[in-house]
């Protein structure tokens, strides 16, 4: 039996479903109307957007790689949609928008971490304010208010299925579909071996460069269908959509279990960790505790995931070592 939880401890999203539940438990003992049907429904909505985004995340951060861009290619999409539906056109058309907004910042910052081997963090920290740039060029001091909003995605954000929000179910649906793909297709599971050793996956046949612009290519799709769902969860959208999105997006990552030095984690525990993340928040709000320490907390939580993950990864080294002696 012990030996059984061992082994089930050693999976990374349990012992963050744990604390999960831990938070969830405590926090609605302390305040009841934390547990009710609108509290359930803040954290879901509350979390749409950010589960969206860290399937994307997760895709690069496991070949040891970020993308700053999220944030600001979500607020822009979520503009643009808005936009194109105020200027008559359907919803497929407005989608259509989005996606080609997101695979042109991903192909872009693909191409370059892909083919001109320049690091993840400089150019998509270019791109974020690239297309924040162009974003506030274009947007101005206008603001998409809820009648230019696509009547579908009106309804997505507005409505649910048995108390829960269509938008999160969403980004559930592609969380669960992300994850299958990662343990599952070859292409995916690749991005594992890059993580772990990038000089080793080379020389194995790996074609690192097409995986890393697929794997960029992919998250900004995400990012554009995140845009999508952005617009739908608060209905409305101006230049600072989307401000500071990637870093909550990071740390739901990080904190679900994806490790930030690659080779480890799935879209699943992200999700798990924007779970977390966003319950810490909302507990300590419903518990009169102020925004800056809310901002600590999940700060501190951060730092000890990673830490626990480097910890975690010296001490598997020299088990494998010893192993292959």
């Amino acid at each position: 039996m012990t030996k059984y939880v061992a082994k089930l401890l050693n999976i990374r999203e349990i012992p963050v479903l744990i604390a999960l539940l831990i938070v969830l438990v405590v926090t609605g003992i302390a305040n009841p109307q934390f547990l009710s049907r609108s509290g359930a429904q803040d954290l879901f909505l509350g979390v749409a957007v950010i589960a969206t985004l860290s399937v994307g995340q997760t895709f690069v951060i496991t070949m040891r790689h970020v993308d700053l861009s999220v944030g600001s290619t979500a607020g822009f999409t979520a503009y643009m949609i808005g936009k194109e539906s105020g200027d008559h056109h359907g919803l497929i058309t407005c989608l259509f928008v989005a996606l080609t907004i997101g695979l042109l910042v991903g192909a872009c910052n693909g191409f370059m971490v892909a083919y001109l081997k320049l690091p993840s963090l400089v150019v998509t920290l270019s791109s974020l304010w690239i297309v924040r740039g162009l974003f506030n060029q274009i947007a101005g001091g206008n603001t998409i208010t809820d009648f230019q909003v696509p009547v579908s995605l009106g309804y997505l954000g507005r409505h649910s299925f048995l108390d829960v929000p269509y938008i999160f179910l969403i980004a559930i649906s592609l969380v669960l579909f992300a994850t299958y793909v990662m343990r599952n297709a070859r292409s995916a599971r690749d991005l594992y071996a890059m993580g772990s050793n990038p000089p080793a996956s080379a020389l194995a046949g790996i074609p690192v460069a097409r995986r890393t612009f697929f794997a960029f290519l992919a998250c900004g799709a995400v990012s554009g269908l995140g845009g999508a769902i952005l617009l739908a969860r608060f209905h409305s959208a101006d230049s600072n959509s989307g401000l500071g999105l990637e870093l909550n997006v990071i740390a739901a990552c990080v904190v679900g279990g994806v490790a930030i030095a690659g080779g480890v984690g799935t879209p699943l525990g992200a999700l798990i960790g924007a779970l977390l993340l966003q319950s810490i928040t909302l507990a300590l709000g419903a518990l009169g505790v102020s925004q800056f320490w809310q901002l600590a907390v999940n700060g501190t939580l951060l730092i000890s995931a990673i830490s626990l993950d480097r910890y975690l990864s010296l001490r598997v080294k020299p088990t494998r070592i010893l192993r292959a002696e």
